[in-house]
């Protein structure tokens, strides 16, 4: 039992791994500490399964240090700070060890109040990047690689995540041969297109709630119902914490079956490269009627809690690439999601807060359409679907959210910060540092210097990418009409609105000549139609505005 004065050691909700630096080397080297902040817990509706996925891997985690000896405190506090404050006074301590916090606002405060010792002790702050952590890249060396990123004169900062990708893979040496990438090139996504034709994806591995699990699905329950307000609960006995108000929780406790320890996580690990690996690439962009998990190795749930490191990700993918367990294209695919993708949105996270947080270069301004919420009110087919398992599971994948859920977003017009907090409170795996350079500068070009294009599509797209049109009330080859694929008329006045910018773009500007050949009636008949369904799609005023910068 470590001594009266001991250092403590905040372990945030997103640190659960024990090699860390925010846990203790050994049990009597220091006091540990989880906090659930009631600030965090009131600033959007989240969905209930992220409340029991958060909630149970934190307590797991605690259980476990405490079989192993750490003393361990769970308390709830009203953001983080206080909580660690609240200890550091109990037991105290003579120091603190924490993580950088991965959200800006949340690590602002964490910067200030260890340059201002404002905890009464010295907070020291470890670097959430580096060999065995969080992240591949250290900050520093993610910001120089963002600085090293200068544009010619006069334009537009642009951060490329193939660049990026490049340099990491260099670093770790993930399929690389004699300083060059395995296979002759970078990357294999132009083979990662396909649709699977007569054949299913493997099942998902699935992890019944246990005890603890099964504690938290009855908090949740119990605290944040659907659709009224509850007061904050304690889940850890003796902790002492004010009740709060929270918003109404979204989706349902019931069904949960996500990993919440390092033990699960690696068993989900073996299980993607034993079952799905293979499959991966090909089918990695394909979308199907039922199939929410697909090839998809669903980790960047336990990745972004700690439960799994990238290392162990990337190395997992060279490994069975080594053994013929998978394809190259597959095995690529799969590091540049971990190197390439996750890494870039870090960096560029990093690089643009808080900036990125209100940045609209569109001008977007519409409210999120109430279908986002309640998926019973649309009868475009695709949208319904992702809605619907976002509702159901807190999870799709990432064409589901880019270029449908997203896509339709920006075609529509919805104000970034909007569609960023449904993002953030309906998926399981989002934190801001990852939801908002994906949507505000992928989905929604809210922020150019992520992206060189809008990623907009109409309907042809997700007809070539799914089997969901089959079933469709829309028709994906129509504009116009009331049996159109609404993606279409949408999609297309978008273009027309904003071709004072995107004609300048070499890589969209060849669609303008396709619009100019249409004749002046079907042209505005077309704008007809994207006009009377944005009148038509009744907004979501009914989720009111949400908390910004909290914890």
């Amino acid at each position: 039992m470590p001594s009266s004065g001991a250092p403590a050691y905040f372990v945030g909700p997103w640190d659960l791994h024990r090699g860390y630096p925010c846990v203790p080397p050994s049990p009597d080297a220091g006091t540990v500490v989880l906090v659930e902040s009631e600030a965090k817990g009131a600033a959007l509706p989240w969905h209930a399964k992220k409340l029991v996925l958060v909630l149970s891997a934190m307590r797991h985690f605690a259980v476990e240090l405490e079989r192993d000896g750490f003393d361990v405190t769970v308390l709830r506090a009203p953001d983080y700070l206080e909580g660690i404050r609240r200890h550091v006074q109990t037991r105290r301590s003579s120091e603190v060890h924490a993580m950088r916090p991965r959200e800006h606002a949340i690590d602002r405060r964490f910067v200030r109040a260890a340059e201002e010792t404002s905890l009464g002790v010295p907070l020291h702050l470890h670097d959430d990047g580096g060999p065995g952590r969080a992240f591949l890249l250290t900050r520093d060396e993610a910001a120089a690689w963002c600085d090293a990123q200068k544009a010619p004169r006069g334009e537009l900062q642009r951060f490329r995540q193939d660049r990026l990708y490049q340099h990491v893979r260099r670093k770790t040496g993930w399929l690389m041969e004699k300083g060059k990438p395995v296979g002759g090139k970078w990357s294999f996504d132009a083979d990662n297109r396909k649709v699977p034709k007569g054949t299913r994806p493997p099942k998902r591995l699935r992890f019944p709630p246990d005890a603890i699990t099964e504690r938290a699905m009855r908090r949740v329950t119990r605290d944040f119902p659907p659709g009224s307000a509850g007061s904050a609960a304690d889940f850890s006995p003796g902790s002492a914490g004010s009740a709060a108000d929270f918003p109404r929780a979204w989706g349902s406790v019931d069904g949960f079956d996500w990993p919440v320890t390092r033990d699960d996580a690696r068993r989900a690990l073996d299980h993607f490269v034993e079952a799905a690996a293979k499959d991966f690439g090909p089918y990695q962009d394909a979308m199907l009627e039922g199939e929410p998990w697909m090839w998809h190795a669903l980790l960047s749930v336990p990745l972004n809690l700690g439960l799994l490191t990238p290392h162990e990700l990337g190395e997992a993918a060279v490994e069975a690439y080594a053994r013929d367990a998978m394809p190259l294209a597959s095995a690529e695919g799969f590091v540049r999601q971990v190197a390439g993708w996750r890494e870039h949105v870090r960096a560029v996270y990093l690089a643009r807060m808080p900036e990125m947080r209100t940045a609209n270069e569109l001008g977007a301004k519409r409210r999120l359409p109430l279908f986002y919420w309640e998926p019973e009110r649309t009868e475009m087919r695709c949208v319904k679907a992702a809605v619907s398992q976002v509702r159901e599971t807190g999870y799709a994948h990432h064409i589901q959210r880019l270029m449908v859920l997203g896509n339709l977003g920006l075609i529509y017009g919805v104000e970034p910060l909007e569609l960023s907090h449904w993002f953030w409170a309906g998926f399981v795996d989002a934190y801001e540092w990852v939801e908002l350079p994906n949507v505000h500068g992928m989905a929604l070009y809210a922020d150019p210097t992520f992206t060189t294009k809008p990623y907009a599509a109409s309907g042809a797209y997700i007809q070539r990418m799914s089997d969901h049109c089959g079933h469709c009330a829309f028709d994906p080859k129509e504009r116009v009409g009331d049996d159109a694929c609404p993606f279409n008329a949408l999609f297309w006045d978008f273009m027309v609105r904003h071709r004072a910018r995107l004609e300048r773009n070499p890589r969209v500007r060849a669609l303008f000549s396709t619009w100019d050949r249409w004749d002046e009636t079907h042209r505005a008949a077309i704008q007809a139609r994207a006009e009377a369904l944005r009148d038509a799609w009744e907004p979501s005023e009914t989720y009111g505005e949400f908390a910004d910068d909290d914890g």
